[in-house]
């Protein structure tokens, strides 16, 4: 193994436990005569049992209002292949730059995993959380300046069925503006 000094062995015959990286066996056949063959038969193969590491470089914002997540993944590994569950789903192939179907309002949950061409899979697969809410908050004025009024600044109070909503406000037609 690996250019060591040749030791008997069996026709069926596994390998001491080997280190990662590249490893050559060579074998040859010797006869009861003591005869030695002069062009032993070589295996080359490759030990790689590291595991890739997942990571999500790009996510959907959180919260969204759009119902198509678009996500982009990396791996420790190059030459890694993909795969997602969303919302607890099984395991599928998926690709390094992927979006999900549309998806309803609430929250979900994608777990990515990578697997690397010696079919190790990362253990710890990344996962991202976010809400889709494509419900625009209706707004309500809750109270108001009279009309008429003399009073040349208008006092007014909001409210939003959107507990979380901010507000931008117009007057007279102008361009939106964050208000309180």
């Amino acid at each position: 193994i690996d250019g060591g000094t040749y030791a008997a062995c069996t026709a069926t015959w596994s390998t001491p436990p080997l280190v990662d990286g590249p490893h050559t066996l060579a074998v040859r056949a010797v006869d009861a005569a003591g005869n030695v063959d002069a062009t032993p038969a070589t295996h080359n193969w490759t030990i790689d049992t590291a595991v890739p590491d997942t990571a999500i470089t790009t996510a959907e914002p959180d919260p969204t209002n759009d119902p198509t997540g678009d996500f982009v993944f990396s791996s420790t590994k190059a030459g890694s292949t993909f795969e997602c569950s969303l919302d607890g789903g099984a395991f599928a192939a998926c690709t390094a730059t992927w979006s999900t179907p549309s998806l309803t309002d609430g929250s979900h949950t994608l777990a990515v995993r990578a697997r690397d061409s010696s079919n190790n899979v990362d253990p710890t697969p990344a996962t991202y959380t976010w809400r889709v809410d494509t419900i625009a908050p209706a707004t309500t004025i809750a109270t108001a300046e009279p009309s008429p009024t003399n009073d040349p600044t208008g006092d007014f109070t909001f409210t939003s069925d959107d507990g979380a909503a901010t507000f931008e406000c117009s007057v007279d037609g102008a361009a939106f503006a964050a208000c309180p």
